[in-house]
């Protein structure tokens, strides 16, 4: 049998702590305490994992559930509940595990809601599924009754109680299946509804297409006749503009050839145009360059002479303040022998004031002496006296004596050991004093020799910061010529790249490529192997570059050359095949032509010489070497002064003629033109070698100017760290110098401090030897007393002696009263004049002198002088910088004249061209006719073709038609459209749609009928249904009233019960009824009443209305037992079911419950002694501090408990 076997709870409601309530009976068991403990949440735990009822908490219910000790903590608390099953060894049932214990666990935070089943997550639906298992289903939850459930089963109306009975019977899953296919019903009908009314308009639809599919086949055949028609009179018309077309392009060939001779003019006058345009450009950049460097040099100028000015107005502040410190320092050096006299003169006061303290201490210490002495010979009379009186005997007195001299020697003792120490001391003191002085002579020395070098340092850092800044002025200058040389450097390549893109695109990219790959093999040939290598002197380079000729004849020499000038001269064809195997082992791009001269043929050169016929070599300048070269390419061709001579040269000699306007005839045949004058090849070529040359040149120069930049700044450098030095090296000096000066300085004062602790010391030495012999007297004296005889009382003699001494003693202590009273005031005197000296007169001292040292009239002379070399050479470079600006002036008006003319010459092509494009673009009318014909013809042709091809795929063409006049098939066609127009509102796609349509009734044919038969066994199935449905209640009924009569009968032996299901044939109010059963199936069931009688088994019997309170809750107890008879569970729990019953029907509950406990597990929660009586295991619940804890108890504790309630109740 499945039992509850433990429950654990940890922080839930006011259960604080960890509480274990475990070996709970199978049976029946009580948990008891007294009100507010904390019962109710111990019913409250169990049902927090069992019951529906704390499903889908908020988060601020579950805050509410958790303990509130817990969360005002930590906002993070939690509580658990977990409830172990155990299996009994009788248990019928199969659960889903064959385990000894179900374990389920949930957890709940602010955050979170957890399950856990058998130690792992599980999701409350697995919970259910595992309760339903064991018998515990969360859908019919009467195993759990808690306050209140009783009472509302009491007052419930027929109706409610009916859907508590369905609810134990399971006719839930009947009318959950009903409303289902219900459901389905509904829908089939409504399917239904909407097949039979699309049925009937498919069929209308179906019906006006038929007949519009017979008017579509007359349009069609219409139409056919219509397109043929059509095609017949486009063809013809088409091939009337094909030949109106034709005879306008023989017009248009005449018109063309005038233009060209027109394109030709605008094209002359464009080139011109753009070449004067390029120049004129190129020309403005130049300016624009210029007044740039005119700017320049205009702010280099002005910023000159800010400088200028500047070191001018440097220079006369030095000198002022070289005039004012001259001043100062004259100034100072009267104020120091000013204050040296003072200070001598303060000295000798001082002296004076020293040998006046010293002749006053010694006349104190005099007095102090005598005093001594006076007033130790006054005490021994006395304590002669005292002994006298004090003692009794000679021996009591001489071993007093005895005991003081005793004491007196030991006095010497010490006074010796201070004496002597005080004299160590005094000589330690003196020995200072001698070091001190002979100190002060070494600093004296140590003084020059460091003066001297101080002197050396402040001669040698003005010619060092002289060096640097000449250094520096000259780093200048050449940064400033470094700067030049980069801006030449920079437009000569920019020059440079920009007539080398023109150059490689009038030579090709192949040919350029090709000459930088030899270029570059014979300058890494060159580089690896030296001069010497055969490839290095074999290769003469390219013929463009091993001659020279006039620049009239360039253009004559480029058209006959060709492109055999850039052709490589070589000496072997084996230097020319290995340059290419290097080429091609490199990969390097480009073609690569070479003239081996060992294997040119020596050709046959043209000699004649004419007025106006001269040999083209002739002309060239090359060296000898490369003749075989220079004959093949240029040997058999004559220069001639015209295109005439040409002519008549190349008759008569059968040789190639060129003009030096580059036309050229050769073997009848002539070729030339116009030619756009663009730079030459040969011309630009020249100017890029040149390019080259000063570019290299000025690199060199560059580089060298670096170098030099870079000696300069390393000797900038030497100079600053040379100078960094021996400034470090003279501060040094400075502070040791300051360092001897400040201790020859202060020698004085050291002196003085030390005479004054000599004397000190002097003074201590007198002392104590005045002390000794007092004590030397004492001890004479007490030996005297020791040897003589003892007497009581002092002699008249003795008596006069102390009264004499008395009179000295008090006029010495006056002479010693002035005597200290002199020495004081010479000491405040003695303070005075030592403050002024030391406080006053040598600091001042002092600081003159440092002053004086400080001036430095060398450094500022060097500044001045420097300053002046300074103005010489802004000066020198202020005289440059002005014939720098007059030559700019004069390239500024010359270029400024040469942009006027371009311009002017600009004016006169742009007038040239803009006739010439007027002469084009205006055309006469007649040419423009006939454009706008022949652009109407071509539309006309392509609207005929199109429309032709827009008739698409034509039927058979009868001849009828075709022999007819253009007239005819026009009339034809007319007569064909009004036929057609008849037909305006046909429906094109009548035949598809008859077709769609009829396939549409087909299908909802087939939809109508599978609806009716869907409909039909929908039908059926509801029947069915409600024929179970009322089997199934009324085999329940009868079960559950049987049980409830069997327990009512237990209850109440004398009465008895039934249950009466109300139906709408015994209930007049049926409809009323129904209307408290929402969600449930209409049927002939509305309500559930419970009749009993307390009085007799067979007498009448009543309705719950007319029962007491306590009868209503005995026949609700019934009742729920009547159910749970009919669907046991495993486990019970019940809350205070008996709250409300007399004595004598809590005793038969509780016997009812021990007779079901042998079968489910009941915890019970009570306050009577009843269910006490037959519990098989009792637990207590206290509350204590806010905490609740529950465990075991006996009955006899139980019976406290309930007593003790009862009472206080």
């Amino acid at each position: 049998m499945m039992h509850l076997k433990k429950i654990i709870i940890k922080g839930f409601k006011s259960y604080t702590y960890e509480i274990v309530v475990d070996q709970l009976d199978p049976r029946h068991n009580v948990v008891v305490g007294r009100n507010g403990s904390g019962k109710s949440n111990f019913f409250s735990a169990i049902e927090f994992i069992l019951s529906d009822e704390y499903n889908n908490l908020r988060q601020s219910e579950r805050v509410g559930l958790i303990n509130k000790s817990l969360t005002s903590k930590n906002n993070s608390g939690f509580a658990c509940v977990e409830i172990v099953f155990g299996n009994g060894p009788d248990s019928s049932k199969k659960s889903p595990s064959e385990m000894n214990e179900t374990r389920i666990s949930r957890t709940i935070s602010a955050s979170k809601d957890q399950f856990k089943l058998n130690g792992r997550n599980a999701t409350r639906k697995e919970v259910v599924e595992m309760l339903d298992s064991i018998g515990l289903p969360t859908t019919i939850p009467y195993y759990i009754v808690k306050q209140g459930k009783i009472n509302q089963l009491a007052t419930a109306r027929p109706a409610q109680l009916l859907q508590v009975f369905l609810e134990i019977s399971g006719v839930r899953v009947y009318d959950e299946k009903l409303k289902e296919i219900m459901k389905l019903k509904q829908d089939a009908e409504n399917c239904l509804k909407q097949v039979c009314a699309e049925r009937s308009s498919v069929t209308e639809r179906l019906k006006g297409l038929t007949k519009e599919r017979k008017e579509l086949e007359k349009f069609e055949q219409l139409d056919k006749k219509h397109r043929v028609l059509h095609f017949i009179v486009l063809e013809k018309m088409h091939q009337d503009s094909v030949v109106t077309l034709q005879n306008l392009d023989q017009k248009e060939q005449a018109w063309q050839k005038k233009q060209h001779q027109q394109k030709l003019q605008v094209s002359e006058a464009m080139e011109n145009t753009n070449v004067l345009k390029k120049d004129l450009k190129g020309n403005k950049i130049a300016l624009t360059d210029a007044l740039s460097k005119q700017s320049c040099l205009n702010e280099e100028h002005i910023s000159l002479q800010k400088q200028k000015t500047q070191l001018e107005l440097q220079k006369q502040d030095m000198e002022k303040k070289r005039a004012r410190e001259s001043c100062d320092h004259e100034n100072n050096k009267r104020q120091l022998d000013k204050q040296t006299a003072e200070i001598e003169q303060t000295e000798a006061e001082i002296q004076n004031v020293l040998n006046k303290l010293k002749s006053a201490q010694e006349r104190k210490d005099e007095h102090t002496s005598e005093l001594q002495k006076k007033i130790a010979i006054r005490n021994e009379i006395l304590d002669k006296q005292r002994r006298g009186v004090q003692f009794s005997n000679r021996n009591e007195r001489d071993q007093s004596l005895q005991q003081e001299i005793k004491f007196v020697q030991n006095q010497i003792g010490k006074t010796n050991e201070e004496l002597s120490d005080a004299e160590k001391e005094c000589n330690v003191v003196m020995e200072s004093q001698e070091k001190e002085k002979k100190n002060e002579a070494q600093d004296k020395t140590e003084l020059n020799l460091l003066t001297k070098e101080h002197n050396l340092y402040k001669k040698r850092l003005p010619q060092i910061n002289t060096q640097l800044q000449e250094s520096k002025l000259l780093w200048e200058e050449l940064l400033s010529d470094e700067i030049k040389h980069k801006e030449e450097l920079q437009r000569c390549q920019a020059k440079y790249l920009d007539l080398d893109h023109k150059v490689r695109k009038q030579i090709g990219t192949q040919a350029f490529q090709g000459y930088e790959s030899v270029r570059k093999i014979v300058d890494m040939i060159k580089t690896q192997a030296g001069q010497n290598h055969p490839v290095v002197k074999g290769y003469y380079g390219q013929v463009l570059e091993t001659f020279r000729c006039d620049e009239a004849i360039y253009q004559a020499v480029e058209t006959t050359a060709g492109n055999k000038l850039y052709y490589h001269i070589v000496e072997t064809d084996a230097i020319a095949n290995e340059i290419i195997a290097l080429c091609n082992k490199h990969k390097l791009p480009g073609v690569y032509n070479f003239l081996p001269l060992n294997r040119l043929e020596p050709t046959q050169q043209a000699n004649q010489r004419e007025d106006a016929i001269q040999p083209l070599i002739s002309l060239l300048q090359f060296e000898p070497q490369y003749e075989l070269a220079f004959r093949q390419i240029f040997g058999k061709t004559l220069l001639c002064d015209d295109l005439e001579v040409a002519v008549s040269a190349n008759r008569q000699h059968r040789l190639t003629c060129v003009t030096r306007e580059g036309d050229i005839l050769s073997k009848g045949t002539i070729t030339g033109g116009y030619r756009a004058p663009v730079s030459s090849k040969i011309a630009q070529f020249r100017i890029l070698r040149d390019l080259n040359e000063k570019i290299l040149q000025l690199e060199i120069e560059l580089k060298s100017k670096s170098k030099r930049i870079r000696e300069v700044e390393k000797t900038i450098e030497n100079y600053e760290m040379e100078q960094a030095v021996e400034e470090t090296k003279f501060r040094k000096l400075q502070q040791s110098l300051e360092q001897v000066e400040t201790r020859l300085r202060t020698f004085p004062e050291r002196c003085r401090t030390l005479q004054t602790k000599v004397a000190d010391k002097e003074r201590k030495i007198y002392n104590l030897k005045k002390d000794l012999e007092m004590l030397m007297s004492k001890k004479a004296s007490l030996e005297r007393e020791l040897a003589a005889e003892f007497i009581r009382t002092v002699s008249a003699e003795e008596e006069r002696i102390i009264m004499q001494l008395n009179e000295e003693i008090r006029m010495i202590e006056q002479q010693q009263h002035e005597a200290f009273n002199t020495e004081l005031h010479v000491q405040n005197e003695k303070v005075k004049l030592e403050n002024k000296l030391y406080i006053k007169l040598i600091p001042m001292r002092d600081a003159l002198i440092a002053s004086i040292r400080d001036y430095n009239f060398t450094t500022i002379n060097d500044n001045i002088k420097l300053n002046e070399q300074k103005q010489e050479v802004i000066a020198s470079r202020i005289n440059s910088l002005v014939q720098d600006m007059s030559n700019m002036d004069k390239q500024l008006h010359e270029m400024k004249d040469k942009n006027e003319k371009l311009t002017r010459e600009l004016k006169h092509w742009q007038q040239k061209l803009k006739n010439a494009e007027e002469a084009v673009t205006i055309k006469d009318p007649y040419q423009i006719s006939h454009e706008t014909r022949k652009r109407n013809l071509e539309q006309e042709i392509n609207q005929y073709a199109n429309q032709i091809n827009a008739l698409g795929v034509l039927p058979a063409v009868e001849r009828i038609y075709q022999k007819m006049t253009q007239a005819a098939l026009m009339k034809e066609l007319e007569q064909t459209k009004k036929q057609m127009d008849k037909f305006s509102t046909v429906n094109r796609t009548a035949v598809d749609e008859h077709t769609r349509v009829s396939q549409a009734l087909q299908a909802l044919n087939q939809k109508l009928k599978e609806a009716e038969d869907s409909l039909a066994l929908y039908e059926t199935s509801i029947q069915q249904l409600r024929v179970q449905r009322v089997d199934c209640i009324e085999s329940i009924f009868n079960k559950v009233n049987t049980y409830f009569s069997e327990i009512f009968a237990k209850f109440v032996p004398n009465g008895c019960g039934r249950l009466i299901l109300q139906t709408t044939d015994n209930t007049e109010d049926g409809s009323n009824v129904r209307k408290h059963c929402k969600g449930v199936v209409p049927d002939r069931y509305v309500g559930l009443e419970l009749q009993v009688s307390f009085t007799a088994n067979n007498g009448v019997l009543n309705g719950m209305n007319a029962l007491s309170g306590g009868q209503k809750t005995l026949v609700a107890i019934a009742l729920i037992f009547a159910m749970q008879k009919y669907n046991p569970a495993p486990f019970y729990l019940f809350d205070e079911i008996d709250q409300a019953l007399d004595n004598k029907y809590r005793e038969a509950i509780a016997n009812e419950i021990n007779t079901l406990s042998e079968h489910s597990q009941f915890i019970t929660i009570t306050f009577r002694r009843e269910l006490v009586n037959g519990a098989n295991k009792c637990f207590g619940v206290r509350y204590q501090n806010n905490i609740s804890h529950i465990g075991p108890v006996s009955k006899q504790q139980a019976y406290d408990f309930v007593v003790d309630d009862t009472v206080r109740d």
